[in-house]
């Protein structure tokens, strides 16, 4: 439950900054918010850069959440692998 909504703020703040973003660059907000899911998940196409130095800030605070999404969808699926290949060790049992 924790982890939803801890997910859920990440996309908030990748929306967030992506209306922010399009409005500082004079950018329509489906482009503004497509750069900022683009930045975040690490993909970087290059059709859309920032010019201004807000914009480049922008640009590094979303790589940033994309870094800490990243982690927490890694540790989510370490910890679900784990508990499937090795449930004794997990305290759970297998049913």
């Amino acid at each position: 439950m924790h982890v939803r909504l801890i997910l859920f703020i990440l996309n908030l703040c990748i929306v967030a900054l992506g209306i922010l973003f399009a409005t500082v660059e004079g950018i329509g907000m489906g482009n503004g918010i497509y750069f900022a899911y683009i930045t975040a998940l690490a993909i970087g196409f290059g059709d859309i850069s920032p010019t201004t130095a807000v914009g480049k800030l922008i640009s590094v605070l979303l790589a940033l959440i994309g870094i800490i999404l990243f982690g927490i969808l890694v540790g989510i699926s370490t910890r679900t692998i784990m508990i499937i290949m090795h449930p004794e060790e997990q305290g759970i049992e297998q049913k």
